[in-house]
Order: C-alpha cells, then structure tokens, then sequence
C-alpha cells in the first residue's frame, strides 16, 4: 500500500469516528415537570448542541384492540410523566396511563428539528391484575411544523404509518426503567405507545412516560474539526504525492 492510500485510509478512519453517534449532543426532557399547555398537547423548548429545539405532545387512541381508526384523547400529566386518558375510559384504576387495555394508547412527539431518541424511561401501573410496560416506538418525518395538527383525529391508523419510517418493541417489566431504543434514525416524529398485541408476553400493559433522551442529529464542533482535519490530511498527502512525481519527471 502507498503512503497516499495509508494516510487516506487514516482519514477515513477519522471520519467515520467523527461521524460516530456517540458524538453527538444528549439532552434528557422530562416530560412531567417541564413544558406548558394541558389536556390537548403540552409544548417544550430546550437547548441542545446550542441551539433552540421545539416539540409537542399529544395523546392518541384507538377505539378498541382490533380497531385501526385514532381519535385524539386527552393528554395527561403527573409526576410520574405523560399518561393517556380516551373518551372511554375514566380517570380511575390507572387507566390514565398509556396503556392497551381496551385499544391502543400512544403520545406523539413533534419536533421542529431531526433528532433521535435514544432512551425512554417508564413507569408501570397496574391495569386489572397485570403490571406490565412493554412499549412500542415508531419514528419517521411530517411535513407538518411542530406545531400544527397532523390531521389524524378519526382517520385510520394507516395514515400515521405512512409517516412512520421505522419501529421496534421495548421489553419492560413491573419497575420504572430506563431503556435504550436501537436502530432508530433521526426523525422530527415519534410515537411512543403500549405495545400493540400486548408485546412479546401478551399481557396488557400500561405506564406513564417519564423522560427522553434526545440525541442530536448534527455533529458538534468538534466532530467538524476532525472532519475537516481528515480531508486536511489527504490534501497534504496529495501535494507531496504530486512533488515527488514531479521530481522524478525533471531527473
């Protein structure tokens, strides 16, 4: 191998350590004590690598466990975090809880910017005689600002999913927990729900989101200077390269 190829091969190292997740800004929102607005959504702005991020919440049901048509429910928030209370439920024997006793629960997360969400945390209650939190995630991209309705209020789930992108099944238990989302992209929407079916144990579930760890999608300054600390390199390389080529010509 040349010296060239070496010392590119070394930059491109460096550019792909550069461009590593683990790079990346993290921001941990809790959902409960912080934010403004109540029962149709609840606003939140923080800052992360920087800069101004905005998002809101909203609370979504189906109207039974086969069904696939979503209605807006209303949007609760405790200590414990965000719950989910449907024109059919009552506020009593924790179904004010993001649960899939009798449909499926989920709160949406708009936000005005890509971003990936790396953890959630949870805290089960118990709904009839099961304390489960498995949970069901989904990301993808809205056209729609941060702010303004998606348009999905008695509309089949089918129109949600066509935004959705990619999702994955968080296996929880009976204790508040804090789990890692895997495999996820950055994302200005996400849907964070009971698990459809009841999850991988069939049992109904039902929890209250805590926190989210939001990860930015752009690299922080210092991930640019080694970025640009790499093609640095391979322009050097190149110049020496074209000298001794030069060189040798003349002789």
């Amino acid at each position: 191998m040349t010296k060239l190829k070496m010392m590119a091969a070394v930059a491109g190292l460096a550019l792909a350590s550069a461009a590593a997740p683990a790079s990346a800004a993290d921001f941990v929102l809790n959902l409960s004590s912080t934010g403004s607005g109540s029962g149709a959504y609840r606003n939140y702005t923080f800052q992360l690598d920087g800069k101004t991020v905005n998002a809101r919440a909203t609370a979504w049901s189906t109207n039974s466990a086969t069904s696939t048509t979503v209605y807006d429910a209303n949007l609760g928030v405790w200590a414990e975090g965000l719950g989910v209370l449907n024109d059919r439920e009552t506020n009593t024997g924790n179904v004010h809880t993001i649960d899939n006793q009798d449909g499926l629960d989920f709160v949406l997360l708009q936000f005005d910017t890509a971003v990936t969400l790396s953890k959630l945390t949870t805290s089960p209650f118990q709904i009839s005689n099961s304390i489960d939190s498995d949970a069901y995630v989904a990301w993808g991209n809205a056209s729609n600002a941060w702010n303004q309705s998606l348009g999905l209020n008695n509309t089949s789930y089918n129109k949600l999913a066509a935004m959705l992108d990619g999702n994955t099944t968080l296996v929880g238990d009976n204790t508040k927990s804090t789990r890692t989302i895997s495999g996820a992209t950055a994302s200005n929407l996400w849907l964070v729900g009971a698990a459809i079916g009841g999850g991988p144990d069939g049992k109904i579930d039902g929890f209250k989101l805590s926190n989210v760890t939001v990860s930015s999608a752009v690299p922080e300054p210092a991930t640019w200077m080694m970025m640009i600390g790499g093609f640095a390199m391979v322009g050097a390389a190149v110049r020496r390269r074209k000298g001794v080529t030069t060189g040798a010509a003349v002789a």
